[in-house]
């Protein structure tokens, strides 16, 4: 005797279409087991609506899928609240409607975190893994490697008289711990037991160099970076007095000797990063709830904060955290004045800026088993499907800092170097896991203005993670490691069809990519070696190489310098590299110790050189006495004024381990050692 389900597998096969693999008889009557049956409403009369048999068909199935979809997932829908906002991209934000619409979301948030990680469930980021025994599979990656887009990189501004700080674009400035103009240099230094920090002012004077000011951190903040743009001192700070805000302070500097806070502005959450435009601040929060109520707020110093207004809050599709991204914009030209907040809920680890478009992205979870978890609807042990995404959000820096576009790319990035806009286009490089065999694989992907997808390379150099990314024009240069450092020139002259042209391999590897003109590309980064009693590599001090990619299908080393045992900020922060763009040379500050071991007979001071012709040439190799008078001294950072370098970093008064319970000598059972800021300088050679 015929079912139902045969009825509608041969009325799907008689109108020519394809049931359903899910169409399955007993999995379908099994989950609908003991579901209480739908009672019938009465018909209305009057209309007669005709439908084909395969209509039928789908009809049946569909009501027989949400009566299994009751029973997996408990409910129907999870995802309710907020409306779809007019954004594009391939993932969609919503805008709630209300204050009450906002505490739902969050709620499921906090939700989804519960369920991810109660009970005996383990969340899986690297790559897919199903639960045990699960008959579902997932489509394993495909790998090709030939597609990419490139845009060309921004560089340090500087004139002939001091730096600028090192930045990604040309007129987008970058909050730092240093900077100088033509006679000051701004410092921000821990002080006293290491428990405070200051923002020192010196008027640079080679040996006369004298501190003329400083501001020091109050109640309980944290400084983190600044700004200094004309005669204002712009100072990024965590405050933690009443949960976690990040703080923008405006000074006037227009004295030196005597700054003066104009205003202070604020918004929920943790400091992530942020960038200036003439006068004009971007910061980018991420403030973590713990209660469905709370909402992030913003307020100037001395005024009530106010709520970010439900209609300037979004939602991305899958939010993993009870998080917020907070993103305004401040005219730091007339005080602290805030121009426009908008908040997202989803969280932020990092941003890229140009001079019209603020990008943020962060870590988010594949939709597809987004409601699953967040419905509790996973039984028993097992491990939760996840795959690691990036969540990009696009802002407009235009007066009401529109949300224009979003969307997800495989993997993670490495840093905001791996994000670049050309010619309306984002490019994107990633690391991801292949989730079939759950190794490490590359991807770079080419988004048009919104956020769609039109081109990609993907599954290269298996095994190994992006270390460093460089955009030059429409051409792309990645370097990733293993055990050897690859550089890969990806051609992105068209955007929907990019490709791998060539690569090089080279030992260490490049965390820094620097382009010397056209044809010549700078990498600055790790040296390394195998340990003599075994088989295992380390990085043993710094290495400087520089490529030829005249033939981009055959790049070539063409020069190497190694320092072993030396160590620099430069090879982990791209700011610490100081550029002489009227000299066209780099200054690298350097640390180490003589034997690699013992700490003894540590050193510390600045590599000046240039490339010429494609080799490194060493000008100077300066090793500081005022730095090696204290083993625990190091040049973190170096400015350049007229004919002039300058080296900064702290020294360290050695330990006193008698037991004192006084002030300022006993923290947590650790006696920490004073602290100060040390200055040394050398000329230009």
């Amino acid at each position: 005797m015929k079912n139902d389900f045969d009825f509608i597998r041969e009325k799907f096969d008689s109108d020519g279409v394809n049931a359903p693999d899910g169409i399955n008889e007993d999995l379908v009557l099994s989950e609908l087991e003991g579901v209480e049956p739908v009672k019938p409403k009465k018909k209305k009369t009057g209309m007669v609506l005709g439908i084909t048999s395969a209509a039928a068909a789908s009809v049946a199935v569909i009501t027989a899928a949400a009566f299994l979809a009751v029973n997996l997932l408990g409910k129907l829908p999870v995802r309710s609240i907020g409306t779809p906002v007019s954004v594009s991209g391939t993932a969609k934000l919503l805008q709630f409607n209300s204050r009450d619409e906002v505490k739902k979301a969050v709620g499921n948030a906090m939700k989804f975190r519960e369920n991810l990680y109660s009970g005996e469930r383990y969340n899986v980021l690297d790559g897919n893994v199903l639960e045990y025994g699960a008959e579902e599979k997932l489509n394993s990656d495909s790998y090709s490697a030939g597609s990419a887009n490139g845009s060309a990189s921004g560089s340090s501004g500087g004139s002939s008289s001091h730096n600028s700080t090192y930045v990604q674009h040309t007129g987008v400035d970058e909050a730092d711990c240093v900077k100088t103009d033509s006679e000051y240099i701004y410092y921000l230094a821990p002080v006293s037991n290491g428990m405070k920090n200051q923002i020192q002012i010196y008027r640079a004077a080679r040996n006369d160099t004298e501190r003329v000011s400083e501001i020091t951190e109050l109640n309980d903040e944290h400084f983190r970076e600044f700004y200094v743009y004309g005669d204002r001192l712009v100072v990024l700070a965590d405050d933690n007095r009443k949960n976690t805000s990040t703080a923008a302070s405006v000074y006037d500097i227009s004295d030196r000797s005597k700054p003066k806070l104009i205003d202070s502005f604020s918004q929920s959450g943790r400091y992530i990063s942020s960038r200036m435009i003439d006068g004009t601040l971007y910061m980018v929060s991420d403030y973590y709830v713990y209660d469905d109520g709370d909402i992030p707020e913003t307020g100037n110093s001395g005024a009530t904060p106010d709520e970010v207004p439900a209609n300037c809050i979004y939602s991305v599709e899958t939010p993993a955290d009870s998080s917020f991204l907070v993103v305004s914009s401040v005219d730091t030209k007339n005080g602290a004045k805030v121009l426009n907040t908008k908040s997202i809920l989803g969280s932020a680890d990092d941003i890229y800026c140009n001079q019209d478009y603020l990008y943020v992205n962060a870590t988010e979870y594949e939709a597809k088993y987004y409601n699953r978890i967040l419905s509790n609807s996973f039984a028993g042990n097992y491990y939760a499907p996840t795959e690691v995404k990036t969540q990009i959000v696009k802002f407009s820096l235009n007066d009401d800092l529109d949300a224009v576009a979003s969307c997800c790319v495989n993997g993670e990035i490495n840093n905001q170097y791996s994000l670049d806009e050309h010619n309306g286009n984002l490019r994107v490089a990633t690391t991801s896991i292949n989730g079939k065999n759950s190794f490490e694989v590359n991807n770079l992907y080419v988004l048009d203005p919104e956020l769609n997808q039109i081109g990609a390379v993907e599954g290269f150099a298996k095994d190994e993670s992006i270390k460093a990314v460089r955009y030059m024009g429409d051409t792309a240069y990645v370097i990733t490691y293993e055990e050897t450092d690859p550089l890969f020139v990806i051609d992105l002259t068209n955007p929907s069809d990019p490709a791998i042209l060539g690569e090089v391999k080279i030992s260490g590897f490049s965390t820094m990519l620097v382009p010397i003109d056209e044809n010549t590309v700078l990498g600055i980064g790790y040296n390394t070696g195998n340990v003599y009693y075994t088989d295992m590599e380390v990085q043993n001090g710094m290495k400087i190489v520089t490529f030829d990619v005249s033939d981009k299908k055959n790049p070539k080393v063409l020069d190497t310098k190694v320092f072993e045992d030396y160590y620099s900020e430069v090879q982990y922060n791209p700011k610490a590299l100081l550029v002489n763009t009227e000299r066209n040379d780099f200054t690298i500050p350097f640390y180490g110790s003589g034997d690699g071991y013992s700490g003894y007979d540590s050193f510390s001071g600045i590599i000046n050189f240039k490339v010429e012709d494609g080799k490194i040439n060493i000008f100077d190799e300066y090793r500081s006495e005022v730095f090696e008078k204290n083993n625990n001294a190091e040049v973190s950072r170096c400015v350049y004024i007229g004919n002039t370098i300058y080296m900064l970093g702290t020294t360290w008064q050695d330990i006193d381990y008698t037991i004192d319970y006084s002030a300022d000598k006993y923290y947590d059972g650790y006696y920490l050692p004073t602290c100060s800021t040390a200055i040394d300088w050398v000329d230009y050679k």
